[in-house]
């Protein structure tokens, strides 16, 4: 197997089609955000989701933010599955499901996802502005979910072509996207679109990103840029945990200080527990105190 493009991202562009193009591998990353607990239909879901949002994120170019997250409807057995990726292409995600639902390794998308759910992606601009586009979840895939996204939303025709594997945590995929205003951009996009689609899980997995883009695109002019680095980057700090332990009542810190063995907290996105002393909770209630 090929790992030289593991965990990375690569543009590419036609030199005689109106489109661009961006290639993913991820499989690092993984071993964070996909916790021991999540079933096998939640991994594979936050593992397409981490994807597409790779792909997306990597045409922003003004220091923007996104979230794509999937809202469960009302009988959903999914909650909710996000991911929050950062200029710098370094991201973190979770997931939840509803109380009390049931799930195996039967469930697939559709089974998860009633028809009421959504998929919502938000950008976070760098001057604190924040735009919203929201679809309805086409259960056959997340890939579509996208394509019909940049159809409905952004008016910009798309594809996508993502393969995901829960049993290696191997995941990736291909955008295709025309480039506005050039001719014929559409019917090239169609035209590429045939070819990306005979890319399979093996070849994905297994072969570098400039082999993959040579038997994709043999007879077309490709041009290609360096690979940018992607990996699972957590907000969460002790300091984060801390001013949150300063926002409860002074009478719930103060029972909190009472406890022999302190108490902790769990990032709901990593997994990582911080751990406060009965000594750490009567210094942090001393504080707010003043």
């Amino acid at each position: 197997m090929d790992i030289s493009n593991q965990d990375s991202i690569q543009r590419f562009l036609f030199d005689n089609h109106g489109v661009r193009g961006e290639i993913v591998k991820l499989n690092t990353p993984f071993t964070e955000l996909l916790h021991d607990s999540y079933p096998k239909i939640i991994k594979k879901i936050m593992m397409e989701l981490a994807v597409s949002s790779v792909l997306v994120a990597s045409t922003l170019k003004d220091g923007s933010e996104i979230m794509v997250q999937i809202h469960g409807g009302k009988t959903s057995k999914i909650k909710y599955a996000l991911i929050n990726i950062r200029q710098d292409l370094s991201f973190y995600g979770s997931a939840a499901l509803q109380d009390n639902c049931q799930i195996d390794d039967k469930d697939t998308l559709a089974s998860v996802c009633s028809n009421d759910s959504v998929l919502v992606l938000s950008v976070f601009s760098k001057d604190g502005q924040k735009w919203q586009g929201v679809v309805q979840i086409d259960t056959t895939s997340i890939a579509k979910t996208l394509e019909n996204y940049f159809k409905e939303s952004q008016q910009l025709p798309t594809r996508f072509v993502i393969h995901s594997d829960v049993a290696t945590s191997q995941a990736g995929g291909i955008m295709l996207q025309i480039i506005p205003e050039i001719k014929d951009n559409v019917e090239s996009l169609e035209h590429l679109s045939i070819l990306a689609d005979t890319l399979s899980p093996q070849e994905l997995y297994s072969l570098s990103f400039n082999d993959i883009l040579l038997r994709l695109f043999a007879h077309e002019e490709v041009k290609v840029f360096e690979p940018k680095t992607v990996e699972f980057k957590c907000s969460c700090s002790r300091a984060r945990c801390e001013n949150a332990l300063q926002q409860l009542s002074q009478q719930e810190l103060a029972d909190l200080a009472k406890e022999e063995q302190g108490t902790s907290m769990t990032c709901q996105h990593c997994g990582k527990t911080y751990t406060f002393t009965k000594e750490d909770l009567q210094t942090i209630l001393a504080k707010v105190s003043q």
